[in-house]
């Protein structure tokens, strides 16, 4: 019986997970997912003995599991009236492994049947709930745990409850895997039953297992469809059935919630830590550092005077010796920042293939001339060759290429064996398709294959899990079940002629890579072996498990769709296998100490450990310290600005202060004492004053701290306001004369000639004393002279106000940590001796003063410009453009008619600023402009013209890059051309400036490029303002071929890609195809018309591609004269090839890769 459509699914929890819920823990792991049934068995069905009433317990002897084959499990037989879905049978109560089948791959220990027998279901209810009687299965005490009213819910709730369990200490590692599943029966026909399935791993945090929802409590008494019987008979009596099996626990992690797990403690190895979406680049690093010989060499490499940041084999270094030596999972940070990557490559999926030769081809070149070179090719490298040769006359022609991995088919396939045998198969070319033999051999028939000669001691094979479907027109993922074995002799697979053929081919598997999801995303992880056929380890990112042979294999073979298995399975399969060759596998897999590392790289590694140590050690011990930010005269003596210093005011300049910590429990005494040594004054001259923000927000000296015995912590909490940082002001001067009635004022001197303000000292004044009367001593601390002065409190920023000198301190309103501000007032022949009028006043000097603005620069360079250093200058919001560029210009030495400013985003320039004369600093530093994050500092770009910025704003700049015959880039080209003018007026400019080799058209021509394709072509009329910013534009010289054209001659597009055409690169070209021509003559023409040299012509694979339709390989017998269509709009030739120049595209999911 089932229950209600309206209740949650009935799945395994702990009795403490919230009963609404649908399930308890969610592992990620396999093996734990819960199995559901839920049976009831017709009244015809055949009943098993009852048990007797008189025995109210009942447990069936744990005996050895023999093999068996299951019975068949489900056929409907009804409905309940409780839900519509069908009753389905399982057996009966006394067939243990029809209940609870047997779980592929894991060993029963031992297995039993307990039986509770309930006589008194009336009165259990009365109870929230109930235990069993203890019993024992494979020296363990259970007991069965019930909720006769459900736990918190409508359903009857039973558990599975490990009385061991709960006795183990909390720390102990102590478990039992139990396969459990738990019946309720009728107690005199047992063929009417209603049960569930779990699997749990017992330990002494999880103690006990079951289902909160087994059965509807009102559906227990009711008999079900078919049958007069119900779960509880006589609305009193009922029984309880677990069938339970001890599960070996292989790998020591079956089941496991990975709570507080350690993958060093446990397996001796770490993982790697997932950046966003840098799992794939995990799985590669893992199995190149399990090839020692490859971590050894890169080891090897010199890297002692490399930049940190910058160096790739440095970074590499670090994670490989931190995979080694850590106890923790290791940060790829520093190494996908030394590929020149941002945070956006980093939660962007790549090509496993393409990222492991991007990688190695730079680690390859870094290893030249160190003692690690060649190790790469030595490691990986094998050799195929590709021929054609004729049957009936004595002609081959054949090429031998360099592989570092072999892509197999897998569709259509069953094995590793079978996709051998396809890559290895041999073609006829006979009948219309003979072969074109040289010599003078003409049309013979041949045979077309390819045959290893060189096998790789370390052996990537790339599994085909994503190929084109042609009836979805769309990529897709082959999730086909492929077998590999654990070994595999290739010998059978080398050419006759090669010399590998004298000693053996037996290669044996060490790793596995694994893919689950579909081709828009995923998720990767490598299963791998630290050492020649030893354990398999599991290393999923950071946590890294070890796994039985089977889950490394067998698991990952991939789905078969003749047998139901659930959902994520049927997507995780193996898309890349690593083979070590077994003849070499001791020196390739040989074990590195630490001996075997450069020393420098050892020291650099142990210190950066250290720092690291240090800096967890500090965040673990932060709770016994707390932060204290001081300030002193001397700080007060070079701030500028308001209050005494600015602590948090991040518009403007922040102070110098010191922050320190201290623990928490140090008493005042003490720190004073060790602030005396710091500051180098005696012992009892620190005298110590708490900092108030006032409401005003500004921060000012408030009481003195005399509670010497009192701990940090406690002065803290009494004097922090709403700051967690204890502020201080901390005066060493010598003591003045003061008693508990008088305040201390803070003084500063504004020189208005100068317009610069200083600190002049403190005083402490008696409330009561008229301003005028203190005058002369203000003026003293000043060291002023004269009659002629003004008094200003500064009361906060834009108020600053003129003191009535007739009043007293009190009816003025000043009291202690006030600030008075005095300045020479100056005479009409004085005034008109200033510079600026505006430093007349200390008035003045604060308001441009709030409106001071450091502004960062940046050089905007042009193409063969050598970039400024970066400066800041420090500015006035209120500055109109002109202004700013005036400052510019003197700063940089440069006309300030000649630069131009622009916003930034990120680290480059973004936005041009259009110049206005009303435009202020303020406006450009605005959103609609540019807009800061917090706390980052105001950045401009500037660029220095060569020629005015008004006659810019007539013309624009146009980046063109010159393509030559062999299509290589010159340039960019930056060309200044007038709004009104042509295409013709551009590439006059730009003519004069490029070297063309002789013996061209002479005759140019501008087109645009979109993703690697031509998106127009333009004519000399075209105007300039029509041409884009946002797409590549290229000048060539049209060719003479392409001028000279016959009639009939076809002119299509060429373009280049690395493996899919929505991977592309370079740049598209035109050209011209022959009616009649054989490919083999059109490839001739293409490749010399794109200046490639035989190594890597022969390297080149040619394509028809279409909009619609998957891209055909060419063959060179094929007439490309006659597939293309005579107007080309959606075929084009495709040239598939390595990109080496970063820049390729990013589509189809998949990034493009760089590494620079």
């Amino acid at each position: 019986m089932r229950d209600s459509p309206t209740s949650p699914l009935p799945l395994a929890v702990s009795r403490f997970a919230a009963p609404t819920e649908a399930g308890g823990d969610n592992d990620d792991h396999d093996d734990a997912d819960n199995m559901l049934t839920d049976s009831a068995v017709p009244a015809d069905a055949v009943p098993t003995t009852p048990a007797s009433p008189q025995d109210p317990m009942e447990t069936e002897p744990a005996l050895p599991v023999p093999p068996r084959t299951l019975p068949t499990r489900a056929r409907v037989i009804g409905t309940d009236p409780y839900q519509s879905t069908p009753i389905i049978f399982a057996g009966d109560l006394s067939d243990i492994d029809a209940i609870l089948p047997a779980s592929p791959g894991l060993e029963v220990l031992a297995q039993t049947i307990h039986r509770w027998h309930i006589d008194d279901w009336k009165t259990m209810r009365t109870t929230k709930k109930a235990y069993s009687p203890i019993f024992e299965f494979s020296g363990t005490k259970w007991r069965i745990l019930i909720f006769p009213n459900g736990n918190n819910s409508d359903s009857l709730a039973v558990f599975l409850d490990s009385v061991d369990a709960a006795a183990q200490p909390k720390d102990s590692n102590w478990h039992v895997c139990i396969s459990f599943a738990i019946a309720i029966s009728n107690p005199d026909d047992p063929s009417v039953f209603k049960h569930l399935v779990a699997n749990h791993r017992y330990n002494p945090y999880e103690v006990d297992w079951g289902f909160n929802h087994l059965i509807k409590l009102s559906a227990l008494s009711i008999p079900i469809p078919g049958n007069s019987k119900s779960f509880v008979e006589d609305e009193n009596r009922t029984v309880i059935s677990v069938f339970m099996k001890h599960i070996k626990d292989e790998t020591g992690v079956l089941w496991h919630n990975f709570v507080n797990y350690d993958s060093k403690k446990v397996t001796g190895f770490v993982g790697l830590k997932n950046q966003g979406a840098t799992c794939y680049m995990n799985s590669l690093l893992q199995s190149l550092y399990f090839v020692n010989y490859f971590r050894a060499a890169t080891f090897n490499i010199p890297t002692e005077n490399d930049e940190p940041t910058k160096s790739i084999p440095l970074a590499l270094q670090r994670v490989f010796y931190q995979l080694q030596f850590s106890d923790q999972s290791v940060g790829t940070t520093e190494l996908t920042k030394s590929f020149g990557w941002d945070t956006i490559d980093s939660f962007m999926q790549h090509d496993v293939q393409e990222f492991n030769r991007v990688l190695q081809d730079n680690l390859e070149s870094k290893m030249k001339g160190t003692k690690a070179e060649g190790a790469i090719s030595r490691l990986f490298v094998g050799k195929y060759k590709s021929y054609i040769k004729c049957i009936n006359v004595p002609y081959e022609s054949s090429r031998i290429e360099d592989f570092y991995d072999i892509q197999l088919n897998v569709k259509g396939f069953k094995n590793l064996e079978e996709s051998f045998v396809d890559y290895v198969s041999v073609e006829t070319l006979d009948g219309e398709n003979k072969y074109m033999a040289g010599e003078g051999y003409g049309l013979q028939a041949a045979r077309k294959g390819v045959i290893f000669t060189k096998f790789p001691p370390v052996l990537h094979l790339q599994l085909k899990r994503f190929e084109y479907d042609m009836e979805r027109d769309a990529m897709v993922k082959i999730n086909d079940r492929y077998e590999f074995p654990t070994e595999i002799d290739l010998a059978r697979f080398l050419d006759n002629s090669s010399e590998q053929k004298s000693f053996p081919q037996k290669y044996l598997l060490h790793g596995v890579l694994v893919h689950a999801g579909d081709l828009s995303g995923g998720h990767y992880c490598a299963f791998l072996r630290s050492e020649k056929n030893g354990k398999w380890f599991k290393f999923d990112d950071d946590r890294v498990t070890p796994v039985s042979q089977r889950d490394a294999m067998e698991e990952n073979f991939g789905a078969d769709p003749a047998v139901k298995t659930k959902m994520i399975k049927r997507f995780t399969n193996a898309y890349m296998l690593v083979y070590v060759r077994e003849a070499d596998a001791d020196e390739i897999l040989k074990p590195i100490t630490g001996d075997d590392i450069p020393v420098h790289l050892r020291t650099r590694f142990e210190e950066e450990r250290l720092a690291t140590e240090q800096k967890r050690k500090d965040r673990e011990e932060q709770h016994l310290y707390l932060a204290v930010k001081y300030f002193t005269n001397a700080n007060i003596r070079v701030h500028d600005g308001f209050d005494l210093c600015n602590f948090d005011n991040k518009d403007l300049p922040l102070s110098p202060s010191t922050t320190v910590r201290v623990k928490k429990d140090e008493r005042l005494s003490a720190f004073k004492d060790h602030l005396a040594e710091t500051l180098g004054v005696a012992k009892g001259k620190v005298k110590v004053w708490s900092i108030m923000q006032r409401q005003n927000r500004t921060s000012r000296v408030d009481k003195q701290i005399t509670e010497d015995d009192k701990t940090l912590e406690q002065i803290r909490d009494y004097y922090k306001g709403s700051s967690e940082v204890l502020r201080i002001y901390v005066d060493t001067d010598d003591e003045l004369d003061n008693d508990a009635d008088t305040i201390l004022v803070f003084i500063k001197h504004y020189d208005p000639r100068t317009g610069k303000i200083r600190f002049a000292g403190k005083w402490f004044f008696s409330p009561t004393q008229r301003l005028e009367d203190a005058l002369p001593t203000i003026m003293d601390i000043a060291a002023l002279q004269g009659q002629n002065v003004q008094l200003y409190e500064e009361v906060k920023p834009g108020m600053i106000e003129l003191c009535d000198l007739s009043k007293t301190f009190m009816s003025a309103e000043l009291g202690t940590g006030d600030i008075l501000c005095i300045q020479h007032t100056l005479v009409p022949e004085d005034l008109r001796a200033l510079t600026d009028p505006r430093t007349s006043s200390v008035v003045n000097y604060f308001e441009d003063y709030r409106n001071r603005l450091p502004v960062v620069f940046k050089h905007k360079i042009k193409e063969k410009e050598t970039a400024l250093p970066d400066f800041e200058l420090v500015l006035s919001k209120k500055m109109v453009y002109d202004t700013v560029v005036s400052k510019l210009g003197a700063t940089v030495k440069w006309d300030p008619e000649k630069i131009q400013l622009s916003s930034p985003q990120g680290t480059y320039a973004k936005t041009v600023i259009k110049r206005s004369s009303a435009l202020t600093l303020q406006e450009m530093t605005n959103p609609g402009y540019y807009a800061p994050a917090n706390g980052q500092p105001t950045v401009l770009f500037f660029e220095l013209l060569d020629i005015p910025l008004s006659e810019l704003e007539i013309k624009r700049y146009v980046n063109v890059t010159y393509v030559d015959r062999s299509q290589h880039e010159h340039g960019p080209y930056k060309l200044l051309v007038a709004k009104s003018g042509k295409v013709a007026d551009l590439l006059a400019l730009l003519i004069p400036l490029l070297s063309v080799v002789p013996g061209g058209s002479g005759q140019f021509r501008l087109f645009e490029v979109s993703h690697y394709r031509t998106f127009k072509v333009y004519s000399d009329t075209d105007y300039v303002s029509v041409l884009t910013d946002y797409n590549t534009l290229y000048v060539e010289e049209v060719p003479v071929e392409e001028i000279n054209k016959a009639e009939g001659d076809l002119v299509i597009e060429v373009a280049h890609f690395n493996k899919e055409p929505s991977r592309g690169h370079g740049v598209p070209f035109r050209f011209v195809l022959k009616p009649g021509e054989a490919f083999a003559q059109t490839k001739r023409r293409l490749v010399a018309s794109i200046g490639a040299t035989d190594k890597d012509a022969g390297k080149l694979k040619f394509f028809v591609v279409s909009n619609f339709s998957k891209p055909k390989p060419i063959e060179d017998d094929d007439v490309l004269w006659d597939v293309f269509p005579k107007v080309h709009v959606n075929e084009y030739l495709g040239i598939d090839h390595i990109d080496r120049s970063g820049k390729s595209a990013k589509g189809a999911g998949v990034g493009g890769i760089k590494i620079l």
